[in-house]
């Protein structure tokens, strides 16, 4: 790759090289950095230094930038250029707040802080540090150079994410980390249901769990149902109407229609059917659900619409929060169901659709509260949603063109990972006053205690992968890590939510030193959690870091009873995923020497099990380190409170295997009377997370 493409790469964020999963050091193709740009937004057209200059040229030629992110505890200082400026000259600012409040001030030219200057055409430009009143409140502020004729986005964020004071007061809890579509009920349509997790979160506060972690409970294509994977949605800022219990919603109880539509022996079939499946069948899941919700929201429009009631009031309410972004998702999704649900006012129903959802995930975060849940949803989001997605169509310039994102080469997938979801363009979310990325935290932080950010390290860089490349040939792409995490810091404060951020796998030097000091929690997994670069030893319990949550394992795992008999090596060698039977018995002697040295930690901690060969056994005595360790929080996953043997998803592998389908083997009613969940609730309370 020539120099200037070097640079120009540079400049716009595309790192030069990296580190892949198998240890490898890889240089950036030349074909893959006009790739890149392209997809950047820049015209492949035009050579790389007639860009170079356009960029240095319009960093003058603008006074400010399209936005501008500040954190308190820092210097509230704001770059401006100005042409030709005289000693003499002031500049006047106008900071509008986010209260309505209007802040005003001027500055003279001759004492502001030079930071360059450049030559544009025939005239000479300056950039000055502006510094700004130090009590500026946090909040999305809007700052104005009158005399320039521009403005710009002001973000004052708080320095740290929000963390319950009890916590930081050196409080420790637990919590479960659950499968929504996973529970099974006597009552619910064949996938779990917001009335489940009402149940589940009831009981769990019961038991003195802080926090119930879910899936991301993004909304899917609902035409599209068997697209089952919750982390590539058509739009992360709504909701998944499957996730509706209908009999729940309050039209039913005074629709006669619908009731008969349930009570039919046809339906009743089917509804058993789909109760009784291993497998979530989202299909047949959303034929039960949608025609009997289409007869609700008739009978909303009828009676309470139309009769210009409080509850039809609430609806509009809703409907206008919602705004132009409610507006434009209902309208792609009723597009994509229309020829589906005959008889329904599609884009009508599909905000009602959204209000019940909302209406029912209220209704759970409250049911926990109730019973003592200190924390309460723990809700997840994703890194992305799908390229035919209500997300791409409701805003198109956000997106990159012709990219995925994925990630390097790794022992187990050799050739990378494409994860099928299109990048946001850094660039591009910068102009839009980083506006997506507030509505989308605060959407999915509402009605929860706690967010987990999946893939943290996208607050840094993404690894972007160009159409018609594999894995092997893609590169990262850097993101405004301040900006973001500064944002997601003023959400979690005003929402009042802490952030978990995922940060597994290959995480950038820093980042994490970075993340904890701005209030994130760090996700450590206790089968990850080794001395790498020293014996191999696992960590115990004292050497997890406080501001952490711990679990033994994740939903990218293998269940913990299939993990301890080895079954997950077998059933990747059936999938053929092993591309030599080598490589499959060298994961196998791998696997031997783990449960050595997890027995070793058992044994350091006192927790030895009576039956090393007793998957049971070593499950508790595993949560048991967890329970003890310094972690301000520890999840325990509901599928191995169960000893579920088959996972719910195995990375690398989509029509293989059915991911994000796999039920487990127990109804929610069972699962509360059974003696494993009383032994590891005990177990958390013995160690102290009360």
């Amino acid at each position: 790759m020539n120099e200037t493409l070097g640079r120009l790469a540079a400049v716009a964020g595309i790192e030069h090289e990296y580190w892949d999963g198998l240890g490898i050091h890889r240089q950036l193709h030349e074909a893959t950095a006009r790739a890149l740009l392209e997809g950047l937004g820049f015209d492949p057209a035009c050579d790389a230094q007639t860009h170079l200059d356009a960029i240095a040229d319009e960093s003058f030629l603008t006074p400010l930038p399209p936005s501008l992110v500040l954190r308190q505890g820092e210097a509230l200082v704001v770059a401006i250029a100005l042409a030709a400026p005289d000693g003499a000259q002031t500049v006047v600012w106008e900071i509008a707040l986010e209260s309505g409040e209007l802040r005003r001030g001027e500055t003279g030219v001759a004492g502001l802080a030079q930071i360059d200057t450049r030559d544009v055409g025939e005239r000479h430009y300056t950039r000055f540090s502006l510094p700004l009143p130090a009590d500026l409140p946090t909040g999305y502020h809007r700052l104005r150079l009158p005399q320039l004729n521009c403005a710009a986005t002001l973000i004052v964020a708080p320095a740290r994410c929000y963390v319950a004071r009890e916590l930081e007061q050196g409080n420790r809890y637990w919590g479960l980390a659950v499968q929504l579509y996973s529970l099974r009920s006597a009552r619910n349509w064949g996938i779990g249901d917001f009335g489940d997790l009402a149940l589940l979160a009831s009981a769990a506060g019961r038991a003195g769990a802080a926090f119930i972690g879910l899936n991301p409970l993004h909304a899917r294509h609902l035409a599209q149902p068997d697209e089952a994977s919750p982390y590539a949605p058509s739009s992360r800022e709504f909701l998944d109407a499957v996730y509706i219990d209908v009999e729940a919603v309050a039209d039913y109880a005074a629709c006669a229609e619908a009731q008969a539509m349930v009570a039919a022996a046809e339906l009743q079939a089917r509804l058993r059917a789909a109760r009784a499946a291993p497998l979530v069948d989202y299909a047949a899941v959303t034929a039960l659900k949608l025609p009997v919700l289409a007869r609700l929201f008739q009978h909303f429009l009828q009676r309470e619409v139309a009769m210009s009631s409080a509850r039809g009031a609430e609806f509009r309410a809703f409907r206008e929060g919602g705004g132009e972004t409610l507006a434009r998702f209902a309208e792609f999704e009723a597009g994509k169901l229309h020829a589906q649900i005959p008889g329904a006012e599609s884009v009508e129903f599909q905000n009602y659709l959204q209000w019940q959802a909302a209406l029912q995930l209220q209704r759970a975060a409250a049911a926990g509260r109730a019973t003592g849940m200190r924390i309460g949803l723990y809700r997840d989001l994703a890194v992305g949603a799908a390229h035919d997605s209500a997300e791409t169509a409701g805003n198109p310039a956000l997106f990159a063109r012709g990219m995925s994102v994925g990630a390097p080469p790794d022992l187990l997938n050799r050739q990378g990972q494409n994860w099928g979801l299109p990048p946001w363009n850094p660039r591009q979310l910068a102009q839009q006053g980083y506006a997506p990325l507030r509505r989308l935290l605060a959407a999915n932080m509402r009605d929860a205690g706690a967010l987990r950010i999946d893939h943290v390290m996208a607050l840094t860089r993404l690894f972007w992968i160009p159409a018609g490349m594999s894995g092997t040939a893609g590169g990262y792409v850097r993101n405004h890590f301040d900006a973001l995490a500064a944002i997601v810091a003023l959400e979690s404060e005003r929402q009042r939510c802490m952030v978990i951020g995922e940060d597994l796998g290959s995480v950038p030097d820093g980042l994490r030193e970075a993340l904890r000091e701005r209030g994130f929690l760090s996700y450590r997994v206790l089968i990850y959690e080794r001395h790498w670069h020293g014996d191999g030893r696992f960590c115990g319990p004292g050497e997890y870091p406080r501001q952490a949550l711990a679990m033994v394992a994740t939903h990218d795992m293998p269940p913990l009873h299939e993990y301890w008999q080895g079954g997950d090596i077998e059933r990747r060698a059936a999938l053929g995923m092993y591309p030599t039977p080598q490589q499959g018995d060298e994961e196998t002697q791998r696997r031997h020497a783990e449960r050595d040295g997890l027995l070793r930690l058992l044994a350091d901690c006192g927790l030895t099990p009576a039956d090393a060969a007793d998957a049971g056994l070593v499950t508790a005595a595993l949560h048991g380190v967890i329970a003890r360790s310094n972690a301000m929080l520890a999840a325990v996953q509901l599928d191995d409170i169960t000893g579920e043997t088959a996972p719910v998803n195995i990375p690398g592998t989509h029509r293989e295997y059915p991911n994000w389908r796999r039920k487990l083997s127990l109804n929610v009613e069972a699962l509360l009377v059974d003696p494993r969940w009383t032994q590891l609730a005990g177990i958390m309370r013995e160690a102290g997370r009360a």
